[in-house]
């Protein structure tokens, strides 16, 4: 038997890490839902979930060095405009933004911010009502809030103008993430 064969498989496993090709096992989250309440979002406007999504998902971050994470998810637009095009920001740290109460009972409050507040774009979507559709993120801001463990997620509207108490739900949440 060969004693070096170890060694080889070692050395081969390391440089697989090194290009971020080993994934780590999956973590599901807990699905969570963006509301409009009466107040409207305007063009250019970013509204925040309030909760850390990290801890709200009960998703534990590697111990481990890693080289990126993705998110992938489904979206249900539940509204009257016939198509929503929404862009996805993440965040390490709470945007110091107006706290939104919202009308919906059983709901959170919101944090409306007037720009990214911090926030990198990290992915898009096409809603349209009634459908599921994927959400596929990704980026630098996402990698960074995973490592620092805390995620804050915030969506603003490209196109469509969603009406009153109108909900995007997030379901079936999956964090990937590769040495």
């Amino acid at each position: 038997m060969n004693r070096s064969s170890p060694i080889r498989w070692l050395l081969l496993a390391s440089i697989l890490s090194a290009c971020g090709l080993v994934p780590l096992p999956e973590q599901r989250a807990s699905d969570f839902v963006f509301t409009n309440s009466s107040v409207q979002v305007t063009p250019g406007q970013v509204a925040y979930l309030e909760d850390e999504q990290l801890s709200a998902g009960k998703i534990k971050p590697p111990k481990l060095p890693y080289k990126s994470v993705t998110i992938d998810a489904a979206l249900i637009y539940e509204g009257t405009s016939p198509l929503l095009q929404i862009e996805v920001f993440a965040s390490a740290t709470r945007p110091a933004c107006p706290l939104v109460a919202s009308d919906l009972p059983g709901f959170g409050a919101g944090l409306l911010c007037e720009g990214p507040a911090g926030g990198q774009a990290v992915g898009e979507a096409l809603l349209k009502p009634g459908e599921s559709r994927p959400l596929h993120l990704e980026g630098r801001a996402l990698d960074e809030a995973m490592r620092a463990g805390k995620l804050y997620l915030g969506i603003r509207l490209l196109s469509g103008q969603p009406g009153s108490n109108e909900l995007i739900y997030v379901r079936n949440i999956r964090f990937n993430t590769k040495l």
